[in-house]
């Protein structure tokens, strides 16, 4: 277990060290009578056979690459990932303006995704998950009961969205679920994690919550001044655990 987790720690390591010059931004992946279309970026495993999937969900600030950095670490971690750029279809300013009118086409740019990934060849016959980071978070939590294909999410300090579905509706039948949140996260508070954890385990549903004391939105981007090192690298540590425990049969 303890070489494992090394081996996992040196994997994300290499790839922050690269960061900066690795750089992919998404292209059209879905064929074009899929609407609405599926873009982004897409890591293949080097190990051959068949893998289980991973989407990654961007933040409310849309694609940047180390979204596609961080594909490329799971992939090298085992896992088939597309990180997803959805806001092509509705742009980013949606999410200032009014959200709730490209929640929809959200959901049908994950589900399309999902459909996607698991039509390759290189997850015939294997689980998936979603990976969402802040507003992604709010995305996958809201999606993912009714994506029979989703086995697991990985929540970075998100939450849930009342105003777009019901309660009941997010969160029975809930896959199991790792909530990563700082309890110093000013713009979206830890209660929304302890309380999502609490709803969805009255369901009966699965929740691992670790809180990291002392640290703030987004702590694992580099892109803002809350990234710090050390908790990037555990919680992707905790992340590819989680879904190598959840996904792989």
């Amino acid at each position: 277990m303890f070489l494992r987790y090394c081996s996992v720690w040196l994997i994300f390591t290499a790839v922050v060290v690269s960061s900066w010059s690795y750089s992919q931004e998404p292209t059209r992946l879905s064929r074009p009578a899929i609407s609405p279309a599926v873009w982004g970026v897409l890591e293949q495993p080097h190990a051959p056979g068949t893998h289980p999937g991973v989407v990654i969900l961007h933040g409310s600030r849309g694609w940047r690459p180390e979204y596609a950095q961080y594909a490329k670490a799971l992939a090298d971690s085992g896992f088939v990932a597309l990180a997803l750029s959805h806001f092509v279809e509705t742009g980013r300013d949606t999410v200032m303006r009014d959200p709730r009118q490209a929640w929809a086409t959200w959901h049908a740019v994950v589900r399309n995704a999902v459909r996607y990934l698991s039509a390759l060849p290189s997850t015939k016959g294997q689980k998936l998950g979603l990976v969402g980071f802040s507003h992604g978070a709010f995305l996958a939590i809201s999606v993912a009961s009714s994506l029979p294909e989703v086995r697991a999410v990985v929540d970075f300090y998100g939450g849930y969205n009342t105003a777009v579905r019901t309660r009941d509706e997010q969160l029975s039948s809930f896959p199991p679920l790792l909530i990563l949140h700082g309890d110093a996260d000013t713009l979206v508070s830890v209660d929304f994690a302890r309380y999502l954890k609490d709803a969805i385990e009255r369901r009966g549903g699965q929740v691992e919550l670790h809180i990291y004391p002392g640290a703030h939105h987004a702590f694992n981007s580099k892109v803002y001044p809350t990234y710090s090192d050390s908790l990037a690298k555990d919680s992707f540590r905790l992340t590819v655990d989680f879904l190598a425990r959840r996904l792989r049969n």
